[in-house]
């Protein structure tokens, strides 16, 4: 039974962490290295840590000593400690289904694949209500290259251009991290960093099923940063210009970009941002003719 390595980054939890690291250490598969990288939480969310790592063995912790690194800070902390041979991440305010990652690890070594992915199924906390976007019958797993995939990147059926984009709810193999860095300055990570593994890997396996439960709240990074930092055109120009040089089609890519671009200059027209404003306008311009 090979390692698998789970990271989770903690950074003020609450009564949510203790659920989230249940879920990881009741798993089907056992043969787990668990890291926990506190980012500085100030709500006793480290003393949660202390406690279940003298609980499990398996649990390893890491105290960032500066703190307020923000997530993708967090990730690149535990990427350098990893042992195993497949990783997954786990966000501090989610849990997982008994069998999730040994359904994950079954499905990405019986169809030779470098990483295996699943659905999830939404918690609006404020409501304390699921949303629930599957039925048992839209189940199906199907094999992808990387260029097949991206093709799915912004198809909302089954929240899959959210499948796509973040870095929970799959397992990969820990060998395609090398080289891999989270951005530390931006405020939301997953849309400049997820993409890039997808193109370091030959198979990718998608099961339609939700293994993961995913919690809404209204302290989320989305729904607290601005406009410009959840749906950024940066990350999208770094995309359009690596698939271009790979020769994959762009087309998906240039009408998110010119949406992304009409978004930020409605924000920053709001917000009397007007430098800014003028430099979405010209960009639009451009595209346009």
């Amino acid at each position: 039974m090979p390692k698998i390595s789970v990271v989770v980054p903690v950074y003020n939890a609450g009564d949510y962490l203790a659920p989230c690291l249940d879920s990881i250490i009741q798993q089907t598969y056992t043969n787990l290295e668990i890291i926990l990288v506190n980012d500085g939480s100030t709500d006793g969310s480290a003393e949660v840590c202390e406690r279940y790592r003298r609980q499990d063995s398996r649990i390893r912790l890491v105290h960032n000593p500066l703190g307020g690194g923000g997530v993708g800070s967090a990730r690149n902390t535990a990427l350098p400690l990893i042992t195993g041979d497949y990783v997954l991440f786990v966000d501090n305010d989610d849990w997982l289904e008994p069998n999730h990652i040994e359904f994950l690890y079954q499905s990405l070594t019986e169809t030779g694949s470098d990483i295996a992915i699943a659905n999830f199924t939404e918690f609006i906390e404020e409501r304390q209500a699921f949303h629930f976007h599957l039925q048992a019958e839209d189940y199906y797993q199907k094999i992808y290259t990387p260029e097949e995939w991206f093709a799915k990147e912004y198809d909302t059926q089954y929240c899959l251009s959210q499948c796509f984009t973040v870095p929970w709810c799959k397992l990969y193999k820990t060998s395609l991290f090398e080289n891999i860095i989270y951005p530390w300055e931006e405020k939301v990570e997953d849309d400049y960093t997820t993409w890039k593994i997808y193109l370091l890997a030959e198979r990718i396996v998608f099961s339609n099923i939700s293994l993961y439960y995913h919690r809404k709240r209204s302290t989320s990074v989305t729904k607290t940063v601005d406009i410009p930092s959840v749906f950024p055109t940066k990350s999208i120009e770094e995309r359009v210009t690596m698939l271009s040089l790979l020769g994959y089609d762009t087309s998906a890519e240039l009408r998110a970009y010119r949406w992304r671009l009409q978004l930020h200059a409605d924000y920053y027209l709001e917000k009397g941002m007007m430098r800014e404003y003028q430099r979405c306008l010209q960009k639009i311009r451009l595209l346009e003719k």
